[in-house]
């Protein structure tokens, strides 16, 4: 919260409940042959060029098993909805240090859309340092 607060034109920020509300952000994804829904923790909004945007930041951790499925879902919702958002990320702690995958970029989408392991993405050179 302190680092996204700390940036320039931020105005306020939401904690997307993790449960099924009105209020709530939904992004489907596969996982095997079930569809389930994962809710990003935080969307920030910011001002920039007089604009109110809206950034989705998701703290992913890639040790639980679904880890991978919600983050090629991310993905996938990014695909056809970048264009409403400023940024799309995925922040994972790993080596000690946080690290980001920007999901509006085209090459990192399609390295986690064909990625076998969440934690090689987050190893990887399509990740960068979170700031």
């Amino acid at each position: 919260l302190t680092a996204e607060m700390e940036r320039g034109g931020f105005k306020f920020w939401y904690r997307n409940p993790d449960r099924p509300s009105q209020d709530s952000l939904g992004i489907s994804y596969a996982d095997g042959d079930d569809t389930k829904i994962v809710r990003p923790d935080f969307i920030f909004f910011a001002e920039q060029d007089g604009q109110i945007v809206a950034d989705i930041i998701d703290p992913h951790g890639f040790h639980l098993a679904d880890a991978l499925p919600k983050l090629q879902g991310l993905a996938c919702y990014a695909e056809t909805h970048s264009q409403i958002y400023r940024r799309i990320e995925a922040v994972a702690e790993t080596g000690g240090k946080l690290r980001v995958l920007d999901l509006t970029s085209a090459d990192v989408r399609q390295a986690v859309v064909g990625a076998t392991n969440a934690e090689a993405l987050y190893k990887s050179a399509v990740a960068g340092d979170y700031t």
